[in-house]
């Protein structure tokens, strides 16, 4: 996670105070937060279940929600959130304590120092875990479609490790005279040829896989033989490959002409549906629920799988009613929980006696009582099987579907594990159980190192960019954002890169003079051709506390011959929260002159229209984490949208940030939004070229 980017963040504390402290000790370390202090234990499961959070700060002290239950709720719920205790003990035995429970780390109250870079190891690991469940989920949506792309293939192909054939397409099964593939996996190649041609081509097969070669196909002529005995005389190609993550060869075929009935077809529904019960089988139920966690991952809802099965079934159905009765049985059951279904819910047959249901959206108070309500209409329902009346009960294990989860086989063993639980010592069933991760054993693997950049700058390193900023409303309004840039050799950084983390005031407002000149003149010059520009110019902190600026910036209008309403100053909300007095003082002097004001960062914090009683600001930009959660993340934008709302209550523009997509445009025009910016309107270029025309 970068450095910049906002941190969603619960703080669990007994003192409001403290926690507002921990707000601060952050905007003024650099980390944009959006803060949320939690007070009692059902908020705190409320927003877990409603929002994607980044970390959580909590007090090893806490009544209110101890530790225990802190790290107890984010496991039941199966959120990737990492957890700082805070403690007020020192030595090892406080960490140590923390550890066990599951937290990342335990730091002392007052090491800020050390709880930031603790902050940012963790951030950087999430970020790193969140990318590889990303990739984890695009690396397995490859395979599928490839595994798809083989079924439906035209021409015959196999894989073939140690002489075995393990995997067979349909094409390749119904080439030799069998029905699927299914029918020839993990036979022998060469038992399918002639028995003349077996040792030559076992010969001609141990050198393909010797050479290893993954580029070009050997031509492979045999004489193969049908499941009836025909002699098949056979052109195919021989590649080195892997599948499954094994070596092994590939043996293609190529179709036939004119023998596409069949190698067209794709599967049909029956071949989805199990014969017995008409519910999906295993094999397409396993399909669905990777692709119902990619959309639980790419949604972050939570979705469930229930693993439901009969107690006992072999013991007392099976040797009751016998094979036939425990048919009708299981037909029976499929319609019982059929009529549980609800809508966007998938249900399937698992096996001989169990069954999967699996809710796309749910909570685990939700499915919980699902599971109760479905053992008991189980237990309260008579069967009938075979003639014989037979009342069953079973158990039930429940795994959640989130962000966190890998995959399919990972979801269905943490099920099967809570089935167990429910089952009991005793076998007895008849209960249910949600899956718990052991928090004990869990571990990060993963490490960041910050690097800071430090370092003078000379005259001639320096660039300014300039973004423009669309006007939603057809105000006309010409609008760059200006931004700095040092240049490094062949790299250019950006200012937090290298001002915010140098913590020199007097560089820090030298600087800042120096991009106000600068693109003061650029934009006279601009006017002077006809272009009415505005500039947003961000300031820092160090500007924000010089109480000569504002008479500095009235003799630098004259000179450069620019009319003050032409530029808005930007502060951080972090650095007007901290400075309030500051902020007042120097936004009252500014709009004097005929300057705008524009507070960046809006809605980070722990209660973002506080500080706007005291300073009145004209423009506000949102944090760019609320238009990353609309558009990016797929959350709802009810949060954007009461935002905006609010700001236009107080009479303060509105800039949106960061807009990448046209998708976001139909919300922001809804909720009244004036000002757009991002690479959707256009990327910082080196000059004000901007067709605002086109608005």
């Amino acid at each position: 996670m970068n450095s910049n980017d906002t941190i969603r963040l619960l703080l669990i504390h007994d003192m409001p105070s403290e926690a507002q402290r921990l707000v601060s000790m952050l905007h003024n370390a650099g980390r944009p937060n959006r803060a949320q202090h939690v007070a009692n234990e059902a908020v705190f499961t409320r927003l877990l279940q409603d929002k994607t959070w980044d970390l959580v700060i909590a007090s090893e002290g806490s009544t209110q929600i101890p530790p225990a239950v802190t790290l107890r709720t984010i496991s039941k719920l199966q959120k990737d959130i990492p957890v700082i205790l805070l403690s007020e003990r020192s030595g090892s035995q406080p960490v140590v304590e923390g550890l066990k429970l599951g937290a990342r780390d335990v730091v002392t109250v007052d090491e800020d120092q050390h709880l930031l870079l603790v902050i940012q190891r963790e951030m950087s690991a999430l970020e790193n875990r969140r990318q590889a469940r990303l990739h984890d989920r695009r690396y397995h949506a490859t395979l599928k479609r490839a595994k798809e792309l083989l079924d439906s293939s035209k021409d015959a192909i196999a894989y073939v490790s140690d002489g075995l054939l393990v995997y067979a397409n349909d094409s390749f099964a119904e080439r030799f005279g069998y029905e699927t593939g299914e029918d020839i996996e993990y036979q022998p190649l060469i038992d399918m040829l002639a028995e003349n041609e077996q040792e030559g081509a076992r010969e001609f097969l141990k050198r393909c896989a010797i050479d290893n070669n993954e580029v070009e196909a050997k031509e492979w002529q045999f004489t193969a033989r049908t499941v009836s005995g025909d002699p098949l005389p056979t052109r195919a190609e021989v590649l080195s490959t892997t599948y499954e993550d094994e070596r092994c060869l590939q043996v293609r075929i190529a179709s036939r002409r004119g023998d596409t009935e069949q190698l067209e077809a794709q599967l049909s529904d029956i071949k989805n549906r199990d014969p017995l019960t008409g519910l999906y089988n295993r094999q397409h139920f396993l399909q669905l629920l990777d692709s119902t966690i990619k959309a639980s991952a790419d949604s972050h809802r939570t979705g469930g799988l229930m693993f439901i099965q009969v107690d006992r079934f072999a013991e007392e159905v099976q040797k009751v009613v016998g094979v036939a009765g425990a048919d009708a049985l299981q037909k029976a059951m499929a319609e019982l929980l059929q009529g549980c279904q609800r809508s966007g819910d998938t249900l399937a047959r698992y096996s001989d006696d169990s069954f999967c249901l699996l809710s796309s959206d749910t909570t685990p108070d939700s499915i919980e009582l699902r599971a109760k309500d479905i053992l008991k209409r189980i237990a309260d329902t008579i069967f009938d099987a075979a003639g014989k009346t037979q009342q069953v009960t079973a158990s039930i294990g429940i795994s959640l579907l989130s962000e966190a989860s890998s995959g399919s086989q990972q979801v269905l063993e943490q099920a099967q594990t809570a089935h167990k639980q429910a089952l009991g010592e005793d076998a007895q069933g008849g209960a249910f159980a949600l899956y718990e991760p052991d928090t004990e054993n869990s571990a990060d693997a993963g490490t960041y190192h910050r690097a800071r950049v430090v370092q003078a700058l000379e005259a001639g390193n320096l660039k300014l960019l300039y973004q423009p900023i669309l006007s939603l409303q057809g105000t006309g309004e010409q609008m760059y954002e200006v931004l700095v840039r040092m240049l490094d050799e062949k790299e250019e950084l950006a200012p937090l890169a290298f001002l915010q983390e140098l913590g020199d005031a007097g560089l820090s407002a030298k600087m800042d003079r120096w991009v106000i000149l600068t693109a003061i003149k650029a934009a006279a010059a601009a006017r002077a051709e006809g272009k009415e520009v505005s500039l947003l110019l961000h300031l820092t902190t160090a500007s924000l506390l010089d109480n000569s600026l504002p008479a500095w910036l009235g003799v630098a209008f004259k000179a450069a011959k620019l009319i003050p309403a032409s530029v808005v100053f930007q502060l951080r909300q972090e650095d007007i929260t901290s400075n309030l007095h500051a902020a007042r003082d120097f936004t009252t002097q500014v709009q004097q002159i005929g300057c705008r004001v524009s507070v960046c960062h809006f809605g980070t914090g722990l209660n973002p229209f506080k500080a706007l009683e005291h300073v009145k600001v004209d423009i506000a930009k949102i944090d760019p984490s609320f238009v990353r959660e609309v558009q990016d993340e797929g959350e709802s934008s009810d949060t954007l949208a009461g935002l905006v709302q609010r700001l236009g209550e107080a009479n303060t523009k509105v800039i949106v940030p960061h807009i990448e997509q046209a998708s976001m445009l139909p919300t922001l025009w809804q909720t009244g939004t004036d000002y757009i910016q991002g690479y959707y309107v256009q990327a910082p270029a080196d000059e004000m070229n901007f067709d605002f025309s086109l608005d």
